[in-house]
Formats: C-alpha cells, sequence, structure tokens
C-alpha cells in the first residue's frame, strides 16, 4: 500500500509494476557500482569510496 499525502488515500501497486521498478532499481545500483569500480580501478583504489560515486552520478543519473 501506498499512502497519498494530500488526501491520506490508500492505492494498491499492480504487483507487475512493483516487479518492473524494483529490477529497474537493481539494474541502476548495480551499473552506479560498476561505473564506480572502473573509476577506482584507474585511481590504484581498492575500495569504492564516496567521491567515486560523486564523480559518476552526474552521468549516470543521464542515463537512466
Amino acid at each position: 500500500l501506498i499512502e497519498n499525502g494530500k488526501n491520506s488515500r490508500k492505492q494498491m501497486t499492480n504487483a507487475s509494476a512493483l516487479q518492473v521498478s524494483c529490477e529497474l532499481l537493481r539494474m541502476f545500483v548495480a551499473e552506479a557500482v560498476q561505473r564506480c569500480a572502473v573509476i577506482a580501478e584507474a585511481e590504484g583504489a581498492t575500495t569504492i569510496e564516496p567521491t567515486h560515486l560523486e564523480r559518476v552520478l552526474p552521468q549516470l543519473l543521464l542515463d537512466f
């Protein structure tokens, strides 16, 4: 159930719409991690830092 902020009506979401939304979010996160890993590897880092995400996020948002 999703609560609507204006009139507090509760709405049911379609199961397939929820499944597609979850898959899109999973793909978004996987792509973000992959892009951050490429940047971290190029810098010689062994872990992904928040700065790596800050560098890839603008283009990632445009791509999605």
